[in-house]
């Protein structure tokens, strides 16, 4: 994607003090910057971007019309992306660039994927005006898109016009991340680091050379024999240090936190809370955000479908508490046994002719404020005490005496 801001190009200069930052919002495709699928290679950030993703993908559109929400589970008329993949894909590149496109065609009865570096946004600040260029091909002429048929998902945006992605916030912590990998890896690649000693002094630089080779050759056969004129001495590094890289989840504990998942959910032990408690947390907090973007601007565009998604899978409850719920549903009159039968699989065809089955029920212990009188508080604990075991008759006759 391109932005233009009062028709100045601001896509990122290699050299731009600014151009993590602009690289973000133009996302000018793969590059040095985090803007682009190379990103992915760290396996934190690609364990974020999956979850959220994949979970967001995963749950189904719906809608107050069916043919709506039928199209939106499947919006590729092409047919080459599946529902799932194409949500996916849309959810990828938001998260990595913080925004993301797709065409509404058909008079609105299917998307077409736009990847961000088809599409350039144009922004002229002294009348706000927004402009959307799709450009299919290099080779192809680009065209202007009437807004109403651009769907631009975005996040944390400065303008609202042009998103920013929570990669930004990670550029240090990345960069440190990457730098102690390379110095672990450079450590466990290069073999022996020493220095040789030899007590003569008059070695020139190609015996130097030809000594060093030879101890290289006995180091690499793992046994060596040498007289008392030569020493070794081992350059090590820091073992404190190595330490420090190998036991460092900053940068993973951030990558975690900027996306606002629980720490765990990217490989991250966390003693302080359950699988479950977490799932709770990603759920509440984080995806919340990332569903209100898709169906923000899909119920803009598409205006009185009232589109959202069907989120009730992401934590499926087990049997036992559902049956727990659906049974407090029979209780209060919402549904009847047969119906709760039915949600939990395991009604019987002969359940539709049993009446007692098809009856809703509710409980007498309930009952509005503005219906009670004294009466009929009178009448129900006549009604109680009626069942106690005292023998009320007996009593009667012996007073009656």
């Amino acid at each position: 994607m391109g932005l233009l801001i009062n028709n100045t190009d601001t896509s990122p200069q290699p050299d731009s003090s600014d151009a993590f930052l602009d690289a973000l919002i133009s996302m000018s495709g793969d590059s040095d910057f985090y803007a682009g699928k190379s990103v992915l290679r760290n396996p934190d950030v690609y364990s974020a971007i999956s979850t959220i993703s994949n979970t967001v993908a995963s749950c189904p559109f719906i809608s107050n019309t069916p043919l709506i929400a039928k199209m939106l589970n499947s919006p590729d008329a092409s047919n080459i992306r599946s529902g799932f993949n194409f949500w996916s894909s849309v959810m990828t590149n938001l998260l990595i660039n913080g925004n993301s496109f797709a065409l509404i065609e058909n008079g609105g009865h299917a998307l077409k994927f736009v990847e961000n570096s088809q599409m350039t946004v144009s922004y002229d600040t002294s009348t706000g005006q927004v402009s959307y260029r799709y450009q299919a091909e290099p080779s192809t002429r680009a065209q202007n898109v009437p807004i109403s048929q651009v769907l631009h998902f975005k996040i944390l945006s400065l303008n609202a016009v042009a998103g920013i992605s929570p990669l930004y916030s990670l550029r240090s912590s990345l960069e440190l991340q990457s730098v102690g990998t390379r110095t672990l890896r450079d450590v466990f690649q290069s073999g022996i680091h020493g220095m040789l000693n030899v007590s003569k002094t008059d070695l020139s630089d190609s015996s130097k050379e030809n000594l060093r080779r030879q101890f290289q050759k006995i180091a690499s056969s793992g046994i060596g024999v040498s007289d008392d004129s030569i020493k070794f001495e081992q350059i090590s590094v820091d073992e404190g240090l190595l330490k420090a890289i190998q036991t460092n989840n900053l940068a993973s504990e951030k990558v975690a936190s900027v996306f606002g998942l629980p720490s765990e959910m990217i490989g991250l032990e966390n003693s302080h809370s359950s699988v479950s408690q977490s799932l709770k947390v990603m759920f509440l907090q984080s995806l919340t955000p990332y569903f209100t973007a898709v169906s923000g601007e899909l119920n803009n565009k598409l205006q009185g479908y009232e589109i959202e998604q069907d989120k009730s899978n992401i934590l499926p409850a087990s049997f036992a508490d559902q049956a727990k719920t659906l049974v407090s549903l029979i209780q209060n009159g919402v549904m009847t046994p047969y119906e709760v039968r039915q949600t939990l699989n395991i009604d019987e065809p002969s359940d539709n002719d049993n009446e007692a089955l098809n009856e809703f029920y509710g409980s007498l212990n309930y009952s509005q404020l503005e219906n009670l009188s004294e009466n009929d508080y009178d009448r129900a604990n006549a009604s109680k005490y009626s069942n106690d075991n005292t023998d009320t008759n007996e009593e009667g006759n012996n007073d009656s005496k």
